[in-house]
Protein backbone atom coordinates (compact mmCIF):
# COMPACT_ATOMS: atom_id res chain seq x y z
CA UNK A 1 0.00 0.00 0.00
CA UNK A 2 1.31 3.20 -0.78
CA UNK A 3 0.99 6.53 0.73
CA UNK A 4 -1.06 8.99 -1.27
CA UNK A 5 1.01 12.33 -1.81
CA UNK A 6 3.73 12.54 -3.85
CA UNK A 7 7.40 13.33 -2.79
CA UNK A 8 8.47 16.84 -3.53
CA UNK A 9 9.84 17.63 -7.48
CA UNK A 10 13.41 18.10 -5.95
CA UNK A 11 15.49 16.26 -3.52
CA UNK A 12 19.14 16.62 -1.51
CA UNK A 13 21.50 18.59 -4.07
CA UNK A 14 19.05 19.05 -6.86
CA UNK A 15 18.83 15.44 -7.92
CA UNK A 16 15.15 14.20 -8.09
CA UNK A 17 14.64 11.18 -5.49
CA UNK A 18 13.59 7.80 -6.59
CA UNK A 19 10.40 6.75 -5.18
CA UNK A 20 10.30 4.30 -3.03
CA UNK A 21 13.02 5.84 -0.65
CA UNK A 22 10.79 5.55 2.70
CA UNK A 23 9.28 2.08 3.82
CA UNK A 24 7.28 2.36 6.80
CA UNK A 25 6.85 -1.27 9.07
CA UNK A 26 3.81 -1.52 11.16
CA UNK A 27 0.37 -2.66 12.40
CA UNK A 28 -2.80 -1.05 11.67
CA UNK A 29 -3.22 -1.42 15.27
CA UNK A 30 -0.45 0.42 16.45
CA UNK A 31 -0.73 4.12 17.42
CA UNK A 32 2.77 5.53 16.60
CA UNK A 33 2.58 3.97 13.34
CA UNK A 34 -0.43 5.74 12.34
CA UNK A 35 0.87 8.99 13.77
CA UNK A 36 3.76 8.68 11.54
CA UNK A 37 1.72 7.81 8.46
CA UNK A 38 -0.37 10.80 9.23
CA UNK A 39 2.62 12.98 9.47
CA UNK A 40 4.36 11.77 5.97
CA UNK A 41 0.60 12.32 4.64
CA UNK A 42 0.91 15.79 5.65
CA UNK A 43 3.91 16.20 4.58
CA UNK A 44 3.07 15.23 0.83
CA UNK A 45 5.69 12.64 0.93
CA UNK A 46 5.36 9.50 -1.39
CA UNK A 47 6.14 6.52 0.95
CA UNK A 48 5.61 2.33 1.21
CA UNK A 49 3.65 1.01 3.85
CA UNK A 50 4.21 -2.67 4.74
CA UNK A 51 1.50 -3.90 6.97
CA UNK A 52 3.17 -6.44 9.39
CA UNK A 53 -0.01 -8.51 9.77
CA UNK A 54 -1.17 -8.66 6.38
CA UNK A 55 1.78 -9.28 4.59
CA UNK A 56 4.24 -12.39 6.14
CA UNK A 57 7.22 -11.32 3.83
CA UNK A 58 7.33 -7.57 5.20
CA UNK A 59 7.86 -9.42 8.58
CA UNK A 60 10.71 -11.29 7.42
CA UNK A 61 12.18 -8.46 5.60
CA UNK A 62 11.86 -6.06 8.50
CA UNK A 63 13.77 -9.00 10.98
CA UNK A 64 16.58 -8.96 8.26
CA UNK A 65 16.51 -5.19 8.32
CA UNK A 66 16.51 -4.81 12.12
CA UNK A 67 18.42 -8.10 13.22
CA UNK A 68 15.39 -10.30 14.09
CA UNK A 69 13.36 -7.54 15.47
CA UNK A 70 10.15 -6.67 14.74
CA UNK A 71 9.36 -3.63 16.23
CA UNK A 72 7.04 -0.92 14.94
CA UNK A 73 6.98 1.61 13.79
CA UNK A 74 10.19 0.99 11.62
CA UNK A 75 11.19 3.69 8.82
CA UNK A 76 13.71 3.12 6.44
CA UNK A 77 14.96 6.63 4.73
CA UNK A 78 17.39 6.13 1.82
CA UNK A 79 18.32 3.01 3.75
CA UNK A 80 18.80 4.34 7.29
CA UNK A 81 16.54 2.62 9.87
CA UNK A 82 14.93 4.78 12.67
CA UNK A 83 12.98 2.01 15.23
CA UNK A 84 9.82 3.47 16.70
CA UNK A 85 11.48 7.14 15.51
CA UNK A 86 9.36 10.23 17.39
CA UNK A 87 8.26 13.15 15.15
CA UNK A 88 11.64 14.88 15.73
CA UNK A 89 13.90 11.93 14.65
CA UNK A 90 11.86 11.55 11.32
CA UNK A 91 11.88 14.92 10.87
CA UNK A 92 15.62 15.22 11.09
CA UNK A 93 16.43 12.42 8.99
CA UNK A 94 13.63 13.58 6.29
CA UNK A 95 15.85 17.02 6.37
CA UNK A 96 18.94 15.39 6.31
CA UNK A 97 17.95 13.67 3.34
CA UNK A 98 16.35 16.54 1.44
CA UNK A 99 12.83 15.42 1.82
CA UNK A 100 11.37 18.73 3.35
Amino acid sequence: MWGNRNKPETGRRGITPVENDITVYGTTWCGMTQIVRRYLDRTGLQYRYLDLEEDPDAEKQLRWITGGYTNHPTVVVDGQVLIEPDIDELQAILAGNGYI
